[in-house]
């Protein structure tokens, strides 16, 4: 079998009423490129999401990996890099399909950049919040040539050289919960000198997000058991996030309960209706800074 040039590689969990169209539509862009090798994980899924991948296997040539324990976000991000046979990486979140002209763009690229790939998000169910993320969050207000701050390095839909992978340790895996694997790989990226670049051409389209209520509750976690882990140790991240936002004096107007209460019950009450960006943000914002806050409570 003759060595890849390019590894795509695709953690899964729990994906089972998805996964048959992610693959369907990963073979639909690829068609017969021989430069590419195809690699699942899946992450100990309890919904039926491997056996599934199981029967698709016998009909699309891709790799199917299963840890004999649940490795959490990073860890199976990990195992996917060390058992890719390319030496140039392409990480594409389960639960994302490529949409035309995937592959071709991420091909004779400047292997020492960190290239971030275009999501976007389906347009049904109705979402105003999807809305946001397309057009409004993060890679979306990057252009062309911009650099990409680490903070908004995000592991759904990238592009990275193996042996820069490993040189910066890969995705650290001691953090609980959801998020924030990702801002530290974006970190210590940019302390290597790694250049990281958007690429819109490389698309991927994610499910519509309607569950504001238990996404909202994620980033809440995130904010109280990770957030200050990852500010200690990459202290220029308390600027990107606004952190100094959360303390008085500004949190009396930023994280103002009776605001804050007012903007949930608009953006999760009525989840389809496509309120502006800044309401978005603020209801981001809240929900992470009120976790950060309670972590420094809770250590009293």
């Amino acid at each position: 079998m003759p060595q890849p040039e390019y590894s795509l590689l695709l953690p899964v969990r729990n994906e089972a009423a998805r996964i048959e169209g992610v693959v369907r539509a990963v073979f639909a862009d690829l068609g017969e490129n021989p430069a590419w090798e195809i690699c699942f994980a899946d992450d100990m899924s309890d919904d039926g999401t491997y056996e599934r991948l199981l029967d698709l296997s016998r009909a699309f040539p891709f790799r199917l990996l299963r840890p004999p324990a649940n490795l959490g976000r990073g860890g199976i991000r990990n195992l996917l890099a060390k058992e890719a046979r390319a030496q140039i990486l392409v990480f594409l979140d389960g639960d994302c399909r490529p949409q035309a002209g995937f592959f071709r763009a991420w091909e004779e690229l400047e292997p020492a950049v960190a290239w971030m790939g275009k999501v976007s998000y389906e347009a049904f169910p109705a979402s105003g919040f999807s809305r946001f993320l397309d057009r409004g969050s993060g890679m979306a207000k990057i252009g062309r040539w911009e650099p990409v701050p680490p903070a908004y390095f995000i592991s759904q839909n990238f592009r990275l050289a193996k042996d820069v992978f490993h040189q910066a340790g890969g995705f650290r895996t001691d953090l609980r919960g959801w998020g924030g694997e990702d801002v530290d790989l974006g970190y210590k990226l940019a302390r290597l000198g790694v250049a990281m670049r958007f690429r819109p051409e490389a698309e991927a389209r994610h499910p519509s997000v309607t569950g504001l209520r238990s996404y909202f509750a994620r980033l809440e976690d995130f904010g109280q058991a990770n957030l200050p882990t990852l500010a200690a140790d990459h202290p220029e991240l308390a600027a990107q996030f606004k952190l100094e936002l959360s303390r008085p004096p500004w949190s009396l107007l930023f994280l103002n309960p009776i605001l804050d209460a007012l903007c949930r019950a608009l953006v999760v009450g009525i989840p389809a209706w496509p309120w502006p960006y800044a309401l978005y943000r603020y209801a981001v914002f809240n929900r992470y800074a009120r976790g950060y806050r309670r972590s420094f409570i809770v250590r009293r």
